[in-house]
């Protein structure tokens, strides 16, 4: 009677010579550390009180490995910054990240326009209420009670995003092959 193989002999014997090439290698290394620069990404922006305890758990990986997990984790902190009242909070964090060593400016750039804009808004709130409340007087609706509802978009200028995806470009380092 010949000799019955297991399902772990069949695979050893069929994959056997078989292995990954150097660029495949690489390639696996790389979407694990993506993955991982993710992970990172959402712990910080869940609680960024801690972010220099959790940036400082980089310094235990390979320097190779972390100036990956450091390019990648600000490559997704870049691509997924918001374009409302919390980009201070992602701005914050960027700065605290090597890479916003040679990226100062183009912060603070940032960081400006995004003041600007937001008291572009304020401003533009104070005029919307007020128009409501005189068109609400001519219905014969008026008084210190009366607050007229706005709507919950505030449109944000064309020439703001178009201002915001240039510096966006400028942030960018490239670590995709």
């Amino acid at each position: 009677m010949s000799e019955i193989k297991s399902t772990m002999d069949l695979i050893m014997e069929r994959t056997r010579g078989m292995s990954l090439s150097g660029e495949e290698r690489e390639t696996i290394r790389r979407e694990d550390m993506r993955k991982r620069a993710k992970g990172l990404k959402l712990r910080l922006t869940a609680d960024p009180e801690r972010a220099e305890e959790i940036l400082a758990t980089l310094n235990s990986e390979p320097e190779e490995d972390r100036n990956l997990l450091e390019s990648f984790l600000w490559e997704l902190m870049v691509e997924e910054m918001p374009t409302d009242a919390t980009i201070f909070k992602s701005l914050d964090l960027l700065e605290k990240l090597p890479e916003a060593r040679t990226k100062t400016h183009t912060l603070q750039t940032l960081r400006h326009l995004c003041k600007d804009m937001m008291k572009d808004q304020v401003l533009d709130k104070k005029k919307l209420l007020t128009r409501e409340k005189k068109k609400l007087a001519a219905m014969g609706i008026s008084g210190t009670a009366v607050i007229p509802k706005l709507p919950k978009e505030n449109a944000i200028s064309p020439e703001f995003l178009a201002r915001m995806s240039e510096l966006r470009k400028a942030l960018q380092i490239h670590t995709t092959p």
